[in-house]
């Protein structure tokens, strides 16, 4: 089975690099308001959705539930899925620029955003995207003896520190600090997880440079990470006098200062004090040196109100500051000379790493209206290009199909362990072999 252009559309033709959620909500949108465009959603790897299949907490369905939302683009014919497909590198952008009428650009941003601090080389430093991605079971190219993804930053250890008061920091530590067992019906990469900790996590620094009320995280996700079983919770720099509701909640689940470790950890501990975590959230703390001590890592920190000082040593710093692009070098990153009349950006490519899906939605609701307004008023013109056609035959890659992403889709929930609601294929070369397979049976 090949790709083939859905027959009998006249519209305005569009290509949508990438097939996050910012992608797809562009292609929704558009579908609606033009029945008749033939829009093509490219995606790098061979299964769809990007953030939504990788970034989002395995322990998350909720949220990963807007991938069935996203399946009906494809399946109703509003729009054509082409994966295994770079653009940049399997065919240029120029040619994608000139054989369609729009081009939408949903890269998103999947580099971690490092800290902008001195750093001895030799400490252990990762990034929390780097984590939730091996969590999530991001393919790797494996080969006979290689590696999975994970393996290149395990063990984490039993003591870290997680930089960063954001959502993505509380999910680092939530899934780092959850049993086995309360992972229930996610799809976590439990042989990533079992490499990342070989033993329950002992302590945990959370820093950031806010107050409580001024910490980005959602309350809702501040609360399931006070709520997980066999994790005490403390506080740094939590002042009596701060008003907000994340105080509050963190003053009905947490000890304040100065709870001596000995407190939660004993030499001769419980099988019940075997799985503690001590996670302590230190407000107005600000990084200012990651040095290597001791074969430890040391975090040097600040407090931003008294300017005191002191250095948390762990055997991993995680940080979770935010995301930046892919180096411009890469042929398949977007750059300057991804651009023209008929181009636009949305999502984390284009508004800079911000946002939760909510957020994604809206911002492609409004890059799709801009481009409605653009067409209508005739600057940028329809019905000139031949879409899909003329890009087909230039690709290196075979592409893979919507159909053989179902045929992923169902191998993966088949082979679930118990408690998970799908294994993830975490072999490149596996899962496009399975994707190729089953379009030659199609």
């Amino acid at each position: 089975m090949t790709i083939h252009p859905v027959p009998g559309r006249s519209g305005p033709t569009v290509a949508v690099i990438g097939s996050g959620p910012s992608g797809c909500y562009t292609a929704h949108f558009l579908s609606r308001a033009l029945p008749d465009a033939h829009i093509c959603v490219f995606e790098s790897l061979p299964v769809p959705y990007g953030l939504v299949r990788y970034g989002i907490a395995a322990d998350h369905q909720g949220a990963k539930a807007v991938s069935q939302q996203f399946d009906r683009i494809f399946e109703r014919g509003h729009a054509t899925f082409v994966g295994n497909t770079r653009i940049g590198r399997d065919v240029s952008f120029e040619a994608v620029a000139q054989a369609f009428d729009v081009v939408v650009i949903a890269t998103g941003m999947p580099e971690d955003r490092q800290l902008p601090i001195p750093r001895d080389e030799s400490a252990r430093v990762i990034g929390a995207g780097q984590v939730l991605r091996a969590l999530n079971g991001f393919p790797a190219r494996l080969g006979r003896h290689s590696a999975p993804l994970g393996a290149a930053i395990a063990p984490l250890g039993r003591d870290i520190a997680v930089v960063g008061h954001g959502n993505v920091a509380l999910d680092t530590v939530r899934l780092l600090t959850k049993r086995p067992e309360e992972l229930d019906g996610s799809d976590i990469d439990d042989h990533v997880l079992r490499l990342l900790r070989t033993a329950p996590l002992r302590s945990v620094h959370l820093v950031g440079r806010s107050s409580a009320g001024e910490a980005k995280f959602d309350l809702a996700m501040l609360r399931e990470l006070c709520q997980v079983k066999g994790v005490r919770i403390r506080t740094e720099n939590l002042h009596d006098s701060d008003p907000s509701a994340a105080a509050d909640l963190l003053r009905e689940f947490g000890q304040g200062d100065g709870i001596p470790d000995a407190a939660v950890h004993t030499e001769h501990p419980s099988v019940e004090e075997q799985f503690r975590t001590t996670v302590t959230i230190h407000f107005e703390s600000i990084p200012t040196g990651i040095r290597y001590e001791n074969a430890m890592t040391s975090l040097d920190v600040k407090c931003r109100t008294s300017g005191s000082r002191k250095a948390f040593l762990v055997d991993s710093v995680i940080t979770a500051i935010g995301f930046c692009q892919d180096s411009d070098q890469r042929a398949d990153t977007p750059n300057a000379s991804w651009s023209g009349v008929h181009v636009y950006r949305v999502g984390w490519v284009g508004n800079g790493a911000q946002g939760n899906l909510a957020a994604n939605r809206k911002h492609a609701q409004s890059v799709a209206r801009r481009i409605l307004d653009d067409l209508a008023r005739g600057s940028v013109v329809s019905g000139r290009t031949p879409g899909l056609p003329a890009i087909l035959p230039q690709l290196k890659r075979v592409p893979t199909t919507f159909s053989a992403w179902r045929v992923i889709d169902e191998f993966e929930r088949e082979q679930a362990g118990v408690g998970r609601c799908r294994r993830k294929m975490t072999d490149l070369v596996e899962m496009v072999a399975l994707a190729q397979t089953s379009m030659a049976n199609a």
